[in-house]
């Protein structure tokens, strides 16, 4: 009789289903959090936001949640990866954690979460009073960071890969005489495109200065900048 019992639990104990939240909630623990301690500090400080997301969908699954908790990972995985600051090896596991996440979700039948970032090819061509000019620094910007940056060649040609977004692209060169070659063009890559600087004029550092309307020099430019200042005073 008491073996009979013992196989009736047994019986009863498998046929218990695991929920949707009790599956996100083992995603949670046993994939996200695994991925979350690996990261540096900077990183992981972003994905916590990511996580707090995520921690609501395991006591209650609700599709307007799930779309907050993408929505939110898609951004923060964006940023990541446009940050030259961060070592390759860490975007690498930001893109399985990506992956990983689609894959849980798209199992269990729901929409992608996270959409894959394109790439696209931007070809500058830089002219400088009606000439290619070459060895400027081409630098492009999204959000207050340096995405890419590079330099022309001797046709006054760059060429950068970004990812799909709005950015402002910043040519910069010094010349003689405390003056400098600076421009700035705001432009948007849903695909490979071409920009085009036609440079007449040069400007001094406070002419960039006040183009900028009080926002931060890039690094790139406001090194040579500080020194031309250190050169003013001396």
């Amino acid at each position: 009789m008491q073996l009979e019992d013992w196989k009736t639990f047994k019986r009863s104990e498998a046929s218990i289903q695991k929920s949707l939240s009790d599956e996100v909630h083992d995603f949670l623990t046993k994939v996200f959090n695994v991925y979350l301690i690996k990261f540096p500090i900077q990183v992981f400080k972003q994905f916590e936001i990511v996580r707090d997301k995520l921690i609501p969908l395991t006591s209650r699954f609700d599709q307007d949640r799930y779309e907050e908790y993408c929505d939110t990972f898609s951004k923060v995985y964006r940023a990541v990866l446009l940050d030259r600051a961060i070592s390759d090896d860490v975007k690498k596991l930001v893109l399985e954690l990506a992956s990983k996440t689609n894959s849980f979700f798209t199992s269990r039948n729901m929409q992608l979460c996270i959409k894959e970032v394109k790439y696209y090819g931007l070809r500058i061509k830089v002219l400088f009073e009606e000439k290619p000019l070459s060895d400027a620094l081409v630098v492009v910007e999204s959000d207050g960071r340096v995405v890419s940056s590079t330099k022309t060649d001797s046709n006054g040609l760059a060429y950068v890969e970004v990812p799909e977004g709005k950015y402002v692209v910043y040519l910069y060169k010094s010349i003689e005489g405390g003056r400098y070659i600076y421009e700035e063009k705001d432009i948007v890559a849903p695909q490979d495109s071409e920009v085009i600087f036609k440079v007449r004029e040069t400007k001094t550092r406070s002419e960039i200065e006040r183009e900028r309307e009080g926002r931060p020099m890039i690094r790139e430019v406001s090194e040579p900048l500080e020194e031309s200042r250190a050169d003013e005073h001396s």
